[in-house]
């Protein structure tokens, strides 16, 4: 609804949002004024918020959009995403809206992933120089559980007030601190003990070591099984994981997006409250029915996956293939990953940040080096950042209030950050057997997120009261409250 809405004054084009018309001054924060707005264009007698242009020329827009640059090519290192300069740069101290930002974040996290996507596949795995550095495998098992929850993470944020929601983001950072500084002395003790890098010889076949008869023939068969499982392993772009990874992410995208929210509108539910439109269509049951079908799409995709990769591992098993490798079986290694899955996607939804982070320590419990547990982390935070993308490409499409021009602007400094800092990272982690040092890139952008928190926080009660960060008036309770009152 808040799309419909626009500011009249060329300089100060950017409306900040259905909750601040009749503003006063001290409410509309930096770089805004208590403007004229238009309703579809046409001159209404209200004024809102109304801050300068996205790409308007100011000194600390400048800065900021250069600081970007090496920020998310410093966060691509460690998986970590939008969130570490979403609250902290773009909402603190640009003051642009929650909404016009989290559609910046989009389009910097999308160009940014995806181009980093490519630099990975063609590193190598530092002990195995043969192998591709992501493990696709494991990545898969995430990738089964990130869809689904984080849609469940983000419904619940979007109904939850301010002040919990940020309260329970600082907790989380103040938990992952020691944690992120464990993991970096541990990893750093690891490199220290290497007195040279391990030189991996072809795996040879010892025939002997098969529980089976010695015949030509069987000889053979295994040969060629475990042939084809290595060449599987060695592979730069497994098929068969990712197609899988992919399909589930689309099958769960496809009903997600049958949904109608505050962000999207149904192509075959449209809301008949023309009184509170978009806004309280988000409560109607259609969406807990399209849950529902999410729920049992998922689990019934999910199980497959699930028995056709525990016959593929019981396979290697029989043929001796890779035995530490194994994340179908048994079971409960399985649900643990998949467990860790349903995490990162629910921390995405939920704070809005820190998925990455989430992948990256998981992924080092399940035995994965520091350089395979952050490119596999960053594999899996593309479909977290494909998921956004794609919600950010819908809204468009509906409301149209971003325009192409800015887009590709952030598309082109996301492409830059990885390609400039990203891959130097690389380089130099790869020279210096640094690897530990990612913990301490995490570390610090954690602290930032913190530090923005707070000040984003703080801001936002001197501006709209105490009282706006613990009613949500987006909730479903407080619209059918509205909507009783009214009538």
């Amino acid at each position: 609804m808040s799309s419909f809405f626009s500011c009249e004054d060329d300089k100060y084009s950017l409306f900040q949002g259905v909750g601040t018309i009749n503003c006063h001054s001290s409410t509309c924060g930096q770089f805004s004024v208590c403007s004229s707005l238009a309703f579809k264009g046409q001159p209404i007698n209200e004024i809102g918020c109304c801050r300068e242009g996205i790409l308007y020329p100011n000194a600390v827009s400048i800065i900021m959009y250069i600081l970007i640059i090496p920020i998310i090519g410093v966060c691509s290192l460690g998986a970590l995403g939008g969130g570490v300069f979403k609250r902290p740069i773009l909402e603190a101290i640009l003051n642009i809206n929650s909404s016009t930002s989290g559609d910046i974040t989009a389009c910097l996290m999308f160009s940014a992933q995806l181009v980093n996507q490519v630099i990975i596949l063609f590193q190598s795995h530092p002990d195995y120089p043969e192998r591709p550095l992501v493990n696709f495998e494991i990545g898969l098992v995430y990738a089964l559980g990130i869809p689904i929850s984080m849609q469940i993470g983000m419904d619940l944020a979007n109904y939850l007030p301010l002040l919990p929601l940020l309260t329970i983001q600082m907790i989380f950072f103040v938990a992952s601190c020691p944690v992120l500084l464990y993991f970096a002395k541990s990893e750093e003790r690891l490199e220290n003990k290497k007195e040279k890098k391990i030189e991996v010889q072809p795996t040879q076949i010892n025939t002997d070591d098969f529980n089976v008869e010695t015949n030509m023939n069987d000889e053979q068969r295994i040969s060629k099984v475990f042939k084809q499982f290595q060449d599987e392993s060695t592979s730069r772009f497994p098929l068969l994981p990712i197609l899988l990874a992919f399909g589930n992410f689309a099958l769960n995208e496809s009903i997600i997006l049958l949904r109608t929210t505050s962000y999207q509108t149904s192509p075959y539910f449209f809301p008949n409250d023309k009184d509170f439109g978009d806004q309280f269509s988000a409560c109607e049951p259609w969406n807990f029915y399209m849950m529902l079908l999410l729920f049992g799409v998922n689990f019934i995709f999910t199980l497959l996956v699930f028995f056709y990769m525990r016959k593929q591992e019981l396979l290697k098993n029989t043929v001796k293939f890779n035995v530490n490798e194994r994340y179908f079986t048994p079971r409960t290694r399985f649900f643990m990953i998949y467990g860790a899955g349903w995490a990162t996607g629910f921390i995405a939804g939920f704070l809005g940040m820190a998925a990455g982070l989430t992948m990256f320590v998981t992924l080092m419990e399940f035995n994965l080096v520091a350089a395979a547990a952050g490119a596999t982390a960053n594999y899996g935070y593309f479909i977290i950042c494909l998921q956004v993308f794609i919600s950010f490409i819908v809204k468009e499409t509906q409301d149209l209030t971003f325009q192409i021009g800015y887009q590709f602007f952030f598309y082109g400094i996301g492409a830059i950050g990885v390609l400039i800092f990203t891959n130097l990272g690389f380089y130099l982690i790869k020279k210096y057997n640094i690897e530990h040092i990612v913990f301490y890139v995490d570390f610090a952008l954690v602290l930032l997120n913190m530090i923005g928190n707070v000040a984003w926080g703080i801001e936002q009660s001197e501006r709209f009261s105490y009282h706006s960060l613990v009613y949500n008036p987006q909730s479903c309770t407080a619209q059918i409250l509205s909507k009783s009152s009214v009538q």
